[in-house]
């Protein structure tokens, strides 16, 4: 008899540690399902919807984490999107100065890795970032493989929300909306994602320096 028990708390430890293990080696999976953490393979693809739709237009596109979160259920990598239970946004296209831009991301990538509503999934650049003691700060970001200019003023493709001073771009002067009429962000990932196109692994926009641990 109580070697039956032995037996069976040996199995129930047993089950346990593999439990803390799968625990273990699951964490960074679960964090890239959210965009208030850092980009998401959703968050590229509602950026990128709105980058076509203004093809040759616009040179970046960008959404913030916390209008993802509110979108509705988010599709995990290899999913579809579910479109009938999504609620739908307005992108629109403006005008910003290159410093105001850089402004935008810097308050984007702050907190990183740490919930950030101002996060911005991003398309069309790429932004060198390094890490200052409990935040981080941007140290250069690109368009193709051309610098962000200071001077410069680039067309961007975003949401209504941002569009209007919301979010990362709350209090930036140069802030200008191009569009007459907003369009339907739903109905042009829809168009993206015709007629099954499932959610592809997010790409790195936000680059930081390697570590010794990384």
């Amino acid at each position: 008899m109580l070697n039956r028990i032995k037996i069976a708390l040996l199995l129930i430890a047993g089950i346990a540690l593999l439990a803390c293990f799968s625990a273990l080696a699951s964490p960074a999976h679960k964090n890239t399902e959210d965009p208030l953490v850092r980009e998401t393979g959703w968050g590229q693809a509602c950026a990128r919807g709105m980058l076509s739709f203004y093809e040759g237009k616009v040179d970046i596109a960008m959404i913030s984490g916390g209008e993802l979160s509110a979108l509705g259920p988010m599709p995990k990598v290899g999913e579809i999107p579910d479109w009938e239970h999504l609620k739908d946004l307005d992108f629109v296209l403006i005008k910003i100065s290159g410093a105001d831009l850089l402004i935008a991301l810097e308050r984007s990538v702050k907190y990183m890795p740490r919930k950030n509503a101002n996060l911005l999934h991003i398309q069309g650049l790429t932004v060198f970032c390094e890490r200052a003691d409990k935040t981080n700060m941007v140290r250069t970001a690109t368009i193709g493989e051309e610098p962000i200019v200071l001077s410069e003023v680039y067309r961007v493709a975003t949401t209504k929300f941002l569009a209007e001073g919301g979010g990362a771009l709350v209090g930036l002067k140069s802030l200008v909306v191009v569009t007459k009429e907003p369009h339907s962000l739903v109905r042009q990932i829809r168009f993206l994602f015709f007629p099954k196109g499932k959610i592809s692994a997010p790409k790195a926009s936000y680059v930081f320096p390697a570590t010794k641990d990384a």
